[in-house]
């Protein structure tokens, strides 16, 4: 027994120091190989490459148009309410443009005087309730009509006098909700808060 274990240990350390040189010898020539550096001259190609250049030049510009954004805010929010105003999102920025007004502020009106133009008086297209003192009722001839006259008229009768805020607006926008604490300006506020 003592002589099949001496064997297979000489068998192992021969097996061990074949292996261990081969590698050796294999590593030398891999690390020579790697580090020889080849030049490869190129070789002259009888072929032509052509591309089709685009009729006219292109430019790029970092100019970002906001219109588009806030016109699909209002839009959003609008359909999120179920609004009929929903398809005036592009109107309401461009009078809010015009009049140099927040782009939420006559969506916001709109909201909390008539539910977005969903509670109006029939054939009004008055969803701002602008101009509605019992009786008395202002009409408009389309929504157009009553997004760029109420716009107007929130930039010279209102901001134009000083009157900026939510606050400040209802004071002369509707006077009978200062004794209800303010709600209209709450109201209008916190419809703005969600066009943001």
């Amino acid at each position: 027994m003592d002589t099949v274990n001496k064997q297979a240990s000489i068998w192992f350390v021969a097996a061990w120091f074949g292996t261990a040189v081969t590698t050796l010898i294999f590593s030398l020539t891999l690390t020579f190989y790697l580090t020889n550096v080849k030049v490869v001259k190129p070789e002259v190609q009888n072929f032509k490459l052509y591309a089709a250049l685009p009729k006219s030049e292109t430019s790029v510009t970092d100019e970002i148009i906001s219109s588009d954004g806030r016109a699909k805010i209002i839009e959003d929010f609008f359909e999120g309410h179920k609004s009929p105003l929903s398809t005036y999102g592009d109107i309401f920025i461009q009078v809010a443009d015009k009049y140099k007004l927040d782009y939420r502020l006559l969506p916001a009106i709109s909201m909390q005087e008539s539910n977005g133009g969903k509670k109006v008086i029939s054939d009004s297209y008055n969803p701002f309730g602008y101009g509605i003192y019992g009786a008395l009722v202002t009409r408009f001839g389309s929504w157009e009509d009553a997004i760029e006259r109420v716009g107007r008229a929130l930039r010279e009768d209102y901001l134009n006098q000083g009157l900026k805020t939510p606050v400040q607006i209802m004071a002369k926008y509707t006077p009978l909700s200062l004794a209800k604490e303010g709600a209209w300006a709450k109201g209008v506020s916190s419809f703005m808060e969600e066009l943001r």
